[in-house]
C-alpha cells in the first residue's frame, strides 16, 4: 500500500518521513553515548596502569625494607638503586636516620619514584628499627 493512497487515514499519510528523522536522532544519541563510553574506557585503562605502577612501587619499597632489616643493625646504610619494570624506570632511595626518634633507634625511609604519563609519582614508606640484643 502506498503512502499516498487516498484510502489511508490522513494521520498515516503525514507520517511518511518521520522514520528517517527518528533514525538520525537515534544515531546521534548513539554516537554521543559511544564517544562518552570510549572516553570512560580510556580513562579506566590509564587508571589501571597507574594502579599497577603504584603496586609495583610499594612492592619495591617493601623489598628494600626487608633487605635492610636482614642486615646487622650497625650495617644499615643509606642507598639508592634503579629498576626497570614494564618499560618504567623506578628509582628506590633509602635514607637512614640514626638515633631518631630516640637513642638506639633508626628511622628508615624508602622513597620509590617514577615518571608516569600523567607526571612524576612517588611513594614513601617509613619504619623504625631497633637493635635486637641477645643474652
Amino acid at each position: 500500500m502506498s503512502t499516498t493512497d487516498p484510502r489511508r487515514p490522513r494521520w498515516q499519510r503525514s507520517q511518511a518521513g518521520v522514520s528517517l528523522i527518528e533514525t538520525l536522532v537515534a544515531l546521534g544519541l548513539f554516537a554521543v553515548t559511544a564517544s562518552t563510553m570510549g572516553n570512560y574506557l580510556v580513562q579506566q585503562i590509564r587508571m589501571s596502569t597507574t594502579n599497577y605502577l603504584y603496586t609495583q612501587a610499594y612492592a619495591m619499597a617493601e623489598e628494600d625494607l626487608e633487605a635492610t632489616r636482614a642486615l646487622r643493625y650497625n650495617d644499615m646504610a643509606p642507598g639508592s638503586r634503579t629498576e626497570d619494570i614494564g618499560g618504567t624506570r623506578f628509582t628506590v632511595n633509602r635514607q637512614i636516620a640514626s638515633d631518631a626518634p630516640a637513642d638506639g633507634l633508626k628511622t628508615i625511609t624508602v622513597t620509590v619514584s617514577w615518571k608516569d604519563p600523567q607526571g612524576p609519582k612517588n611513594v614513601v614508606v617509613q619504619t623504625i628499627y631497633t637493635e635486637v640484643q641477645r643474652y
